[in-house]
């Protein structure tokens, strides 16, 4: 939910990075953290909490669900695929090089005289 609210509230791009993924040994319970199905977590949450939260679990949930705009990125400091990974979502979301000029030689066969 505060990422949700920064990415709101700020109105600028903005990534979700999880980081220390070095450090978990098993990386499938963190599978369902990185794009959080709503109806899992209110099922979690109704299990975890009193019954009178259940309507304040479903409001969340559905918020969730609604803007479906929260995902995480996982960053594992030893995999350079992974810092790759999100060096280019980075670049992505602030459109970096978008209006960088297209160099045509670079697309200009070269002719064998």
């Amino acid at each position: 939910m505060a990422s949700l609210s920064a990415m709101i509230q700020l109105e600028l791009p903005h990534i979700n990075i999880l980081s220390k993924m070095d450090l978990v040994s098993n990386k499938k319970d963190v599978e369902d953290y990185l794009n959080p199905e709503a109806q899992v977590l209110l099922s979690q949450l109704n299990r975890q909490m009193a019954p009178r939260f259940h309507k304040l679990n479903k409001a969340l949930a559905e918020l969730v669900d609604d803007y479906n705009m929260v995902n995480f990125i996982p960053l594992d400091l030893r995999k350079e695929s992974s810092i790759q990974y999100v060096l280019s979502n980075i670049d992505n979301c602030i459109q970096y090089g978008e209006d960088a000029d297209v160099k045509v030689r670079d697309f200009i066969p070269e002719d064998d005289d």
